[in-house]
């Protein structure tokens, strides 16, 4: 019943139009789990903590390069998508390309729809999660509408997606668990309470800060790695 019930009132809430989504891109860790609990939209299926976490990390770069980035996001944050639109795009070129930097994506949902949306891109071939997401953050201003059901299942089915697997994706109460351990987690470990949040190599950096602040704390630990 408990899954049943979960998937009946995400499908219902997220897909009639009714989201719930912040402008301000900004919530304590309390706000966002009384969202997630109270809503009985995100809860977890039996109540408990999943220490292990099953889902792989959506990464690109290196595995053994010097400097690991982090980003924490939500798909619905406006500041998350100005990010990965401008600043990643130059991270990506000057310091991951060159095999200089890891970058991990991790899911921070901080509303239903982020949620939904994180789901369908851990639905999608693993190799077409992260980019994706660059597509969802492109057409933010697109899906997050009254006709998010239609977008987003004509962008899940150009990543590969059919409509029985869309849906299949939104009734998945395991991948509903593991996101949410996900984002349980980066509270515990890292007092992650908005979005973008990243840790460069175990460092937090709140906010979307301009390509200066990352290049600087890039180049910190490139330096210290190197011995200069």
């Amino acid at each position: 019943m408990q899954n049943k019930k979960v998937i009946y009132i995400l499908t219902a809430i997220i897909f009639v139009g009714f989201f719930y989504y912040t402008t301000s891109d900004k919530q304590d860790a309390k706000s966002i789990d009384e969202l997630v609990i109270n809503s009985n939209i995100l809860e977890y299926s039996d109540g408990t903590f999943l220490d292990n976490v099953a889902l792989e990390e959506i990464s690109l770069g290196d595995t053994n390069a010097p400097v690991t980035i982090i980003e924490y996001a939500s798909m619905t944050c406006s500041h998350c998508a100005e990010f990965h639109n401008t600043t990643f795009q130059k991270i990506k070129k000057d310091y991951i390309e060159t095999g200089e930097v890891r970058y991990i994506f991790r899911e921070f949902p901080i509303d239903k729809l982020a949620m939904a949306t994180s789901m369908l891109a851990r639905c999608v071939d693993k190799n077409v999660s992260l980019p994706f997401i660059g597509v969802l953050f492109k057409t933010r201003d697109q899906w997050i509408s009254e006709n998010a059901l239609s977008e987003l299942k004509n962008l899940s089915k150009q990543a590969g997606l059919s409509n029985e697997e869309f849906d299949k994706c939104l009734n998945n109460q395991t991948l509903l668990d593991e996101l949410i351990s996900i984002k349980d987690q980066a509270i515990t470990d890292y007092n992650i309470n908005s979005t973008p949040s990243f840790v460069i190599n175990g460092k937090v950096i709140t906010g979307n800060k301009p390509y200066s602040t990352f290049k600087k704390e890039i180049d910190k630990v490139l330096e210290s790695y190197r011995g200069i």
